[in-house]
């Protein structure tokens, strides 16, 4: 009976916990974690998910399967990359789309995502040139399975910005007592991941490359204003994310309706205020435009200033 008390609060503190994290998440990342977990658990059972959605570029290129550039962040094959990507990405994240808006982050998220893989095709399509041998496009597919990346390089592409705002400040390596220069932050990421999966991953060096290239010469070129997400967020095809639980405004203003609501609150005050008795003003008045009123408030005044000065002098 012990432990299966303590099993029965173990899972409601999981559930609470998740609950939590899941409320609390705005639109926008609780769509990704959602969607990634979902194509994952689908993927162990159909297995061809992975061969559709991720980006290969030997299909995105001679077959213009334009949609994989797209969907490639979603699918991750890997159970420790979903958690660690999670990890990493979810704080910084979350904190850019409460600051700029769930409309405007999507953007910034699908406009990343999308030159990261131009460039990775790209990149791919330069090297399978040099070597003759077109099949190199199809380098994720292995023992007849897809290896994805997922959120990797839009992750390293997000903390490559980030290291580039301010390259000399200092940055603590997670939590490795580690403590480098945010210029070299990037670098030292990718020489440790290498290591660590034993392969030189191009589609994460594209997330850097596209980080250096969009800092030095491409952020005046492509914006995503405000005024475009606002009127992207009013069309028919985004509209319903407004009605949605953790929505947030452009410019981070908050949850839908939440303004309206302070406003229709203001104008009931207002308008009650305005229900209230009327007092009349009980001071002196002055008449402008009245020769009358002009004269009669020069005595008024010439009054005061004999009072004031027979008081001065007693």
């Amino acid at each position: 009976p012990y432990l299966q008390k303590f099993g029965n609060q173990l899972n409601q503190s999981t559930k609470d916990f998740f609950n939590r994290t899941v409320n609390t998440m705005p639109l926008f990342i609780k769509i990704v974690v959602c969607s990634t977990f979902i194509l994952y658990l689908l993927n162990l059972i159909i297995p061809y998910i992975s061969l559709i959605l991720s980006d290969i570029p030997y299909y995105t290129i001679y077959y213009i399967q334009i949609w994989r550039l797209f969907t490639t962040p979603f699918m991750t094959t890997n159970i420790l990359n979903v958690i660690l990507s999670f990890y990493f990405w979810l704080g910084d994240a979350t904190k850019l789309e409460k600051e700029i808006g769930t409309i405007k982050y999507m953007l910034i998220f699908f406009m990343n995502t999308l030159c990261i893989q131009i460039l990775y095709c790209f990149v791919m399509f330069l090297l399978s040139v040099i070597i003759q041998n077109p099949l190199f496009l199809k380098n994720k597919i292995k023992n007849d399975s897809v290896v994805n990346q997922g959120l990797w390089p839009i992750l390293l592409c997000d903390l490559t910005l980030l290291c580039l705002s301010n390259p000399d400040r200092n940055m603590n390596f997670f939590f490795i007592p580690l403590v480098l220069k945010a210029k070299y932050y990037p670098f030292v990421l990718l020489v440790i991941l290498a290591i660590l999966s034993f392969n030189i991953n191009l589609e994460i060096l594209c997330g850097v490359g596209f980080a250096f290239l969009y800092h030095r010469y491409l952020r005046n070129k492509i914006k995503i204003s405000n005024n475009i997400a606002s009127k992207l967020g009013n069309s028919f095809l985004f509209k319903w994310m407004k009605n949605q639980k953790g929505y947030i405004n452009i410019g981070g203003m908050g949850l839908p309706r939440l303004q309206n609501i302070l406003e229709n609150e203001r104008n009931v005050k207002i308008n009650n205020d305005s229900q209230g008795s009327f007092n009349a003003f009980g001071g002196i008045g002055v008449t402008v435009g009245s020769k009358e009123g002009s004269k009669e408030n020069t005595d008024n005044q010439n009054t005061s200033r004999d009072n004031e000065d027979s008081a001065t002098e007693s």
